[in-house]
């Protein structure tokens, strides 16, 4: 199958609801169930979001309230346990971000650029501010300075250092990957590097990109690797779902490794929802903020709104639409494990609800009645989740109105003499004839009705061309 392009997003339905505050929780407790029975009991969910997203410092108390909403939808909602802040904060917002953190029980860990000097007491510095690190350019460090991060981590932190927390991201892949081996190089072995499915294929049977390319093809253990659909600096994702060469050489291993048989995940947004599976198939993943809705412009202050408007067009990032796919990929939406399924697909389909006036925020959802909640947990009417049959609606439309458009034409057909083209030449040729032509007042009636149906013909004909939208071109 081959995208000749994908330059904008197709017309979606309007969808997406807040949870409540006692759904977000319950969905908290389903998704960590969900995990664990995907045998990932332990892992790193890391978000990153860039330092100018951040709200300015205004009160603490604004701040607070600000990050307290964000980060408590980012833990519910996203799989989200631990934050890397790229860029300067002045001490307000490091203070109120720190505390807000600390109580939802979220880790934070710093990106560090390269640099060599003073190295020691650099790291000693990070260790007692942060919980961990985020090293880029991993490959220009020597073994020996690798090795002082983790000893001033140990030293700093003592037993409640997490291993897991030092995350290495290599820029040269050919520094990272020992081809002939099959396997992470021996530097980076027991340690934690960046995965990126910028790129994701399988052409000729070799794996690049996918949770399976280090799980299979470099034999690295889950929990080795933490995986996102880009590193700093890659396509973001809003620009790989319109990329037609990404989404033709990775369209076939998104569906075989999920086992989505799904011809239309050539739709933006059932694209993007395979990549951030394919993430979740991952003990650790990242996520960068602007990929939560697509490469919608907002902020931390302003994200709750903009988050909900994002999944009413299917783009927003349904963490329970991923972990649902992951869970049936696995066969774990069958046996033991069918109600928590059905539970996790539960919020999946409210978060992508097609609820008239659906709320944006979680004091909106508070006054939704239990049988609007309800019917929105049935709700599977989303772009996303429809696949196929959205393609047969839209081949029916376009039939309906085809058929429409051709029975007005030759209805004109049989008007022919009657239409726009012919009637001036007809009525001057009547004018002539008046006393012959006893029946003119009839045929200017006949007229004016092969007038009418000569214009709504155009009419019909034009909206079966341009009104409804055209399906993507495959071959």
């Amino acid at each position: 199958m081959k995208v000749s392009g994908l330059n904008h997003y197709s017309n979606s339905p309007s969808f997406g609801r807040a949870l409540k505050p006692d759904e977000m929780n319950k969905a908290y407790e389903a998704a960590q169930k969900a995990r664990a029975a995907m045998g990932f009991k332990e892992g790193t969910g890391l978000l990153l979001v860039p330092a100018e997203k951040l709200p300015a410092n205004n009160s603490p108390a604004s701040l607070k309230e600000h990050f307290e909403n964000f980060f408590n939808t980012a833990k519910k909602l996203l799989g989200i346990n631990t934050v890397e802040v790229a860029g300067e904060t002045d001490a307000a917002v490091k203070g109120a971000l720190d505390e807000v953190l600390s109580s939802q029980g979220i880790k934070r860990i710093a990106g560090v650029e390269y640099q060599t000097e003073n190295l020691e007491a650099v790291a000693e510095d990070l260790a007692k501010s942060y919980d961990g690190l985020r090293i880029k350019d991993a490959q220009r460090y020597t073994n020996e300075q690798l090795g002082v991060f983790e000893n001033a981590f140990r030293k700093v932190k003592g037993e409640s250092f997490d291993p897991k927390l030092l995350i290495y991201e290599v820029n040269d892949d050919g520094a990272l990957f020992d081809w002939g081996a099959s396997k992470i190089a021996g530097r980076y072995a027991e340690k934690v590097v960046v995965g990126s499915s910028d790129h994701l294929n399988d052409n000729g049977g070799v794996l690049w990109g996918s949770t399976s390319f280090f799980t299979n093809r470099m034999s690295a253990e889950q929990g080795s690797f933490i995986h996102g659909v880009r590193k700093a600096g890659q396509q973001t994702l809003a620009q790989q779902v319109r990329d037609p060469g990404q989404v033709d050489q990775s369209i076939h291993l998104l569906n075989e490794e999920l086992k989505l048989h799904d011809e239309d995940i050539v739709h933006p947004a059932r694209y993007a929802a395979a990549k951030r599976a394919d993430v979740a198939m991952s003990q650790s993943f990242y996520k960068h903020f602007d990929d939560l809705t697509l490469g919608a412009r907002t902020n931390v202050a302003d994200f709750e709104t903009a988050y909900f408007k994002a999944l009413q067009s299917g783009e927003g990032d349904n963490y329970f639409d991923s972990l649902a796919k992951v869970m049936k990929a696995k066969g774990l939406n069958e046996g033991q494990n069918a109600g928590l399924y059905d539970e996790i697909c539960k919020y999946r389909n409210a978060l992508f609800s097609s609820s008239q006036n659906a709320p944006l925020t979680a004091k909106d959802a508070l006054n939704l009645t239990s049988e609007q909640i309800e019917a929105s947990y049935k709700d599977t009417a989303n772009v996303v989740l429809r696949g196929a049959q959205d393609k047969i609606d839209l081949a029916a439309a376009i039939k309906q109105n085809e058929d429409k458009a051709k029975k007005i034409a030759d209805e004109l057909e049989t008007l022919n003499p009657l239409n726009h083209k012919n009637s001036d030449k007809i009525l001057s040729f009547m004018r002539k004839h008046k006393k012959a032509l006893t029946f003119a007042g009839i045929a200017a009636g006949v007229i004016t009705i092969g007038a009418t149906l000569y214009s709504y013909g155009k009419e019909i004909g034009s909206k079966s061309q341009n009104g409804v939208p055209k399906a993507k071109k495959q071959g």
